[in-house]
């Protein structure tokens, strides 16, 4: 979901920069479908490892499956709410900026449920990041920063969970 989610916050941010080029469409392209077709590959590997290396327990799993929940619901709310409240002020260009801080902070409880030192760091400089722009840009300005910045984020996140996942599957087979 990361590399989705990362993808479509940069497209947006490129192409409210104008600054799309063949170049750099094709750059973009390039990454993604490595980044999916490596995610794509980790679960494959993770569902055949799963059967030599049983998960934890049904209710540890059903508990944190339950917090995941709770986290989304509440991620959707706050995003309904911040939506609202840029439409009230007749201001859409701080919708993206605050939905972007609604993202960054919902990685906070999602470090904690899935024990992911990771996403603390990810969701508290994507929400710093969009307070900076928040601070220095205006209008197509605010919406490209924000959504290049909190795109990359995603994507570096991604890859770093992926290199995670890669070191944990290499650790896994040598045991075998």
């Amino acid at each position: 979901m990361l590399t989705i989610f990362g993808a479509g916050w940069l497209a947006w941010g490129l192409s409210m920069s104008n600054a799309v080029t063949v170049i750099l469409a094709v750059l973009f392209s390039v990454v993604e479908i490595f980044l999916l077709g490596c995610s794509g590959y980790f679960i494959w590997k993770g569902r055949s490892l799963r059967k030599e290396y049983p998960s934890s327990s049904s209710a540890v799993t059903q508990r944190m499956n339950k917090k995941f929940v709770v986290a989304v619901v509440l991620e959707f709310m706050a995003i309904a709410i911040v939506s609202v409240v840029a439409s009230a002020r007749h201001r859409p260009d701080l919708a993206p900026v605050l939905i972007a801080i609604v993202v960054g902070l919902h990685f906070l409880p999602l470090a904690r449920i899935f024990r992911t030192p990771v996403y603390y760091a990810s969701g508290t400089a994507i929400t710093l990041w969009c307070v900076l722009c928040w601070i220095l840009f205006r209008s197509n300005a605010l919406i490209a920063s924000t959504s290049i910045g909190t795109g990359i984020m995603l994507w570096v996140t991604s890859a770093y969970v992926l290199l995670r996942a890669r070191q944990i599957v290499r650790s896994l087979e040598t045991i075998s």
